[in-house]
This record gives structure tokens, sequence and C-alpha cells, in this order.
């Protein structure tokens, strides 16, 4: 899936719509709304961690698209709450055997459900920003011949973004963020020392996928 180049040619746009002298904007008190469409990127599924397939399991590159609310408390800080989701194409490795082909097997359908703190700089018509949040993610594997329920994991994310205002009350929005994701933990164990102070080990495992998306942000 080509994505890059239609985020360049939307960041693009959005230079030309605010390639105006800047003028400061306090956007403290005010409400954005943006709806958003981009791609999540990579993540893998260790061996043992999906009920229907013992090994490793990977999901491609697909659409994303959802929503978020977000409130400026000050003008360098804002809470968002926000939503996305995303279905991508479920692969695995072949039978097991070294150099078998990959395959795909169904779909991964995601959905995060997340709170987000954004920490923009600047007051011109253009804002960069950094964000970090976390909530819940959730998995459905639709598998042909295979009947499965929801799972429900915590996650957290980092990112950076840009926020292009044409008018005070409408604007660009491009963001990039890494997600983690707990998936469960493996053997988790204490081995003793000399003095048996005790030491723990544990296998923790975690699904670690890419976002970027793009939106128009409609300010009140």
């Amino acid at each position: 899936m080509k994505l890059a180049p239609r985020f360049a040619l939307l960041a693009l746009v959005a230079a030309l719509v605010v390639a105006t002298p800047a003028v400061a904007q306090d956007r403290s008190g005010s409400v954005e709304i943006t709806p958003v469409i981009g791609g999540t990127f990579g993540g893998t599924f260790e061996s043992g961690t999906l009920a229907f397939y013992n090994g490793e399991a990977s999901t491609n590159a697909e659409v994303a698209y959802g929503l978020r609310l977000g409130f400026n408390v000050s003008n360098n800080f804002a809470i968002e709450a926000s939503y996305l989701q995303s279905d991508p194409d479920l692969e695995i490795e072949g039978s097991g055997a070294i150099g078998s082909p990959s395959r795909e097997i169904g779909k991964m359908e995601m959905r995060l459900y997340e709170l987000n703190f954004l920490v923009p700089w600047g007051s011109g018509k253009v804002r960069p920003y950094f964000t970090i949040g976390g909530g819940v993610h959730t998995f459905h594997p639709e598998i042909p011949g295979y009947s499965s329920s929801t799972d429900s994991r915590a996650t957290g994310t980092l990112g950076f973004g840009m926020k292009a205002f044409a008018t005070p009350n409408i604007g660009f929005r491009f963001e990039g963020k890494l997600r983690t994701t707990y998936i469960n933990s493996g053997d988790d164990y204490w081995e003793c020392d000399d003095w048996c102070d005790g030491y723990y080990y544990g296998d923790s495992q975690w699904y670690v996928s890419g976002e970027a998306v793009a939106g128009v942000v409609f300010a009140f």
C-alpha cells in the first residue's frame, strides 16, 4: 500500500494553503474534532500468542480511519480522545518449515480506543506537537472456518505530529505514532542466588506497530 506519496501531497497542499505570514493564535479553551485517515504498519504476533496458531504471525500494512475529539487546556497542552480502526491481512509462515512461503489466512480486525496528551509548541498557523497516550487495543481474527471472540489488551503510544491552520477554525493535521500493545506473559519464574535473595525472570510478549494518519481539523 503506497500511502507515503499521498501523505506528501496532502502536506504540500497544507503548506501552500497556510503559506502566509505567521499570526499568533491562542487556542486555549477550544475544542477540536478531527476525522482522520491513513494506515497502520507492521506488527508481529510471537509464537504462542494466538489461540488458533502456535507459530509466528504478522499483519500487513492496511488503511486505517477514525475520529479525534480534543480539548486545548492551554496553548501548549491538550487532552484528546481517539478512535481508530483497521483490518489488516493476517499472514503465517507457511507450514513452519524453513524457506516455506508465507500465506494469508484471514484478517485481524483491530479497534483502538485511546486517551492522548498533546504538547504543541509555537504560536503561529503551523504547530508541531509531541503526543503520548494509552488505552485499549482490541483484536478479533476473521478466519474462514474458525469461530473467535474479541480480545482486549492495554496499549501505549508515542508520536509526533503537525497542525497547519488555514483559518482559526479549520486546519490540516499530520501524525505518526509508534504503538506497543501488551499481549501476555510467557514463562515467569524465580531463581535463587547463593543467599536466595531471588531474581525474577519474565518473558512478556508485545505487539509493536506503527501508524500514520492525516485529517481535517474543525476547531470551535
